[in-house]
């Protein structure tokens, strides 16, 4: 298996962007991938992967070229013969200018990438599939530069604002929170709704799955009581429940996964 991670393209932009090639058996993700209510882009350049959400019993054949964008479900993947893919993620904000439309309708179901931006989707893939190995990110940059060139100084206030809300915005009420970042209760929702498609509060709830993720994973001699109050929940019970709601199975279950994958506190 040959896995590569790159400097990200827009780098206080983009994620990561990475790609894998080689075997199924060695190349496919293993363990779960958390939903962390960010955008990925993936470019099958080899046979496709299936995927499936923790809970589902139907493995379903992704895209060649698609949009995958989880809040709730760990996703788990399988493959056969040779595998070989190109991604990047981004926020649901820069998602949503580079797909130049709010990403309302790729939550939770892998979405062709065609079906959303036309031929352009069809031109990358086949240029990516043509392009030497080491050529692909070069590529895979320019094209997100190009589907970013309408970034603007609102743009990154509203980047801004969902970095904030996800990682640094304490427990509050919407009112408090909205005043706090300069915001009408109101403003703050419409602009969510229109750049990420998702409430104050989900994204509020992402960064604090995703550091108990984070806690699960590196903190083994932490309980889940103890787990759930670094992350603002008042007990076991409480925090239990949402976990599971949003990742479809218990803390106790994701800590003993074999490898898990999900964005981390910057």
């Amino acid at each position: 298996m040959d896995m590569v991670v790159a400097e990200p393209a827009h780098s206080s932009l983009v994620k990561a962007v990475w790609s894998v090639a080689g075997p199924a058996d060695e190349a496919v993700l293993p363990g779960v991938v958390v939903p962390d209510s960010h955008v990925e882009f993936v470019f099958h350049l080899g046979n496709p992967w299936r995927m499936r959400s923790e809970g589902q019993t139907i493995w379903k054949m992704q895209p060649s070229a698609f949009v995958c964008a989880q809040s709730h479900g760990a996703l788990r993947f399988e493959g056969e013969g040779n595998t070989s893919l190109i991604a990047f993620r981004v926020s649901p904000v820069v998602a949503c200018s580079i797909l130049g439309r709010p990403p309302t309708d790729i939550w939770n179901e892998p979405v062709a990438l065609a079906d959303l931006i036309g031929s352009d989707a069809d031109v990358l893939h086949d240029r990516l599939t043509r392009e030497f190995e080491q050529q692909r990110f070069s590529l895979l940059e320019g094209w997100i530069r190009k589907r970013l060139s309408n970034w603007t100084s609102a743009d990154w206030k509203s980047e801004r604002m969902f970095g904030h809300l996800m990682w640094h915005a304490p427990e509050r009420n919407l009112a408090t929170l909205s005043k706090h970042l300069g915001w009408s209760a109101r403003g703050l929702r419409r602009v969510l709704a229109n750049a990420a498609a998702l409430s104050p509060k989900d994204v509020q709830l992402a960064g604090r799955h995703l550091d108990a993720c984070a806690l699960l994973r590196d903190q083994p001699r932490l309980g889940v009581t103890e787990i759930a109050a670094h992350v603002g929940f008042f007990d076991h019970a409480a925090f239990t429940h949402s976990f599971r709601e949003r990742m479809g199975m218990t803390p106790s279950q994701f800590r003993s996964e074999s490898h898990a994958f999900f964005e981390r506190r910057p």
